[in-house]
């Protein structure tokens, strides 16, 4: 009973990140803007107010006071099938989701600006359709971590400024299979750090470093249901609880004004995924004794480098594109679960924004390209062999994103 209770807490539990997006279950979508240019010179281009979300002394390059409130959709379209010899089975899966960001920041001095950000730097999920064939290695996987980010920026001369946030950062996880569904949440704190130098004016360089959060989740099992003497039996209650560490990132970004009508951007960051090493899980119910359930998930760290370009078209009107490329989390296909079928990423963007006195509206589209890969990992390291899963994936997604900004 104990060992099929493990196994329950750990394939409901395991994973807790996005099929697409960014590497594991890292997010960059709440700046449109920045969408349309793949992300490339985020916190230093200063064509809007989320520099809080990614580097805050970037606050000083955007001159005027304002808020900001953006939309993104996301959409993503998932395939797999079975490659287990003999199988014809396969399906597909279609994830919506819809992530707000607000951002507002104002100019107290010539040197000194503060600003808060509500923003979801972390997030989203695997979500299958009931009755499919791989069922019990995972169904429903989702959680959402929003940091509240009030931010600080000065401008030490002409060609250095400095900044950092405070991230208030709530995580709530919900995870689901066929024996089990539960849920838990936790606040905790970290920071951001930001760095920019302007070594000649048309050229602008950012270093940023945002900390780990730990988490310790604690919530409720909704259902749990296990054999025992040839029966199932289901459980309604009890306690859970895990350890999540969101990883501190790095990130380098760089922004050139050509001329008068051409900007170049790009990005590079850097994001310390191995913290993802073993996912330890405790459950506790009135009528069994508590466990403890270890699972090796050995994600590596990863990279995402991005590259855009801007044009003013004139005073109101300017497009703008990008591309990037994002690594995955995943060693090998002994590691891919279902519930984290994350693969390498290739972003090709587009975007608009026009500019109408004291308003700006921003638009921003990108594809985003899934490399395909094999998932044979398991959920729990006493699974034998025969119980593995072998399964194919190839998914896309497609993301919109609006923004409205009011300067004054």
């Amino acid at each position: 009973m104990n060992k099929f209770l493990k196994l329950s807490v750990v394939i409901a539990t395991l994973s807790l990140s996005s099929a697409a997006f960014s590497a594991g279950y890292q997010l960059n979508e709440y700046s449109a803007t920045g969408m349309g240019r793949s992300f490339a010179g985020v916190g230093v281009v200063g064509d809007d107010f989320s520099a809080i979300g990614y580097n805050p002394a970037g606050m000083t390059y955007n001159e005027t006071n304002g808020v900001q409130a953006t939309a993104s959709y996301v959409r993503l379209y998932s395939h797999f099938k079975d490659k287990t010899a003999g199988s014809t089975e396969r399906g597909q899966t279609d994830i919506n989701r819809v992530l707000p960001g607000f951002f507002a920041q104002h100019h107290f001095s010539d040197k000194l600006t503060t600003g808060i950000g509500v923003y979801t730097p972390f997030g989203l999920a695997t979500d299958y359709p009931n009755g499919w064939f791989g069922e019990r290695h995972g169904g429903l996987s989702e959680i959402t971590v929003m940091n509240i980010s009030p931010s600080i920026a000065y401008q030490l001369n002409d060609y250095v400024s400095v900044g950092g946030s405070v991230n208030f950062q709530n995580a709530e996880a919900h995870l689901t299979s066929s024996s089990a569904d539960l849920e838990g949440d936790d606040w905790a704190v970290g920071y951001t750090l930001g760095l920019t130098v302007t070594p000649i004016k048309p050229v602008r360089i950012g270093l940023s470093y945002r900390s780990k959060v730990s988490h310790k989740l604690k919530g409720d099992i909704n259902r749990l249901t296990v054999p025992s003497a040839g029966h199932y039996f289901t459980f309604n209650g009890g306690d859970v609880s895990a350890k999540i560490t969101t990883p501190e990132t790095a990130t380098l970004s760089a922004a050139w004004d050509v001329n008068d009508k051409w900007t170049l951007s790009g990005t590079a960051r850097w994001t310390r995924w191995k913290r993802f090493d073993t996912l330890n899980v405790n459950l506790m119910n009135p009528v069994i004794d508590p466990i403890t359930s270890s699972t090796q998930e050995k994600w590596r760290n990863t990279g995402f480098y991005a590259l855009g370009a801007d044009y003013k078209w004139n005073d109101q009107w300017t497009v703008r594109a990008g591309l990037a490329y994002d690594m995955t989390v995943i060693r090998s296909a002994g590691y891919r679960t279902p519930r984290i079928p994350d693969g390498r990423r290739v972003w090709n963007s587009i975007g608009v924004s026009y500019a109408h006195k004291n308003f700006q509206v921003d638009f921003g589209y990108a594809h985003i390209y899934v490399f395909g890969g094999h998932a044979k990992g398991t959920d729990n390291l006493n699974l034998n062999q025969g119980n593995r899963p072998n399964i194919k994936y190839s998914s896309d997604a497609n993301m919109f994103s609006l923004g409205l900004q009011y300067k004054f």
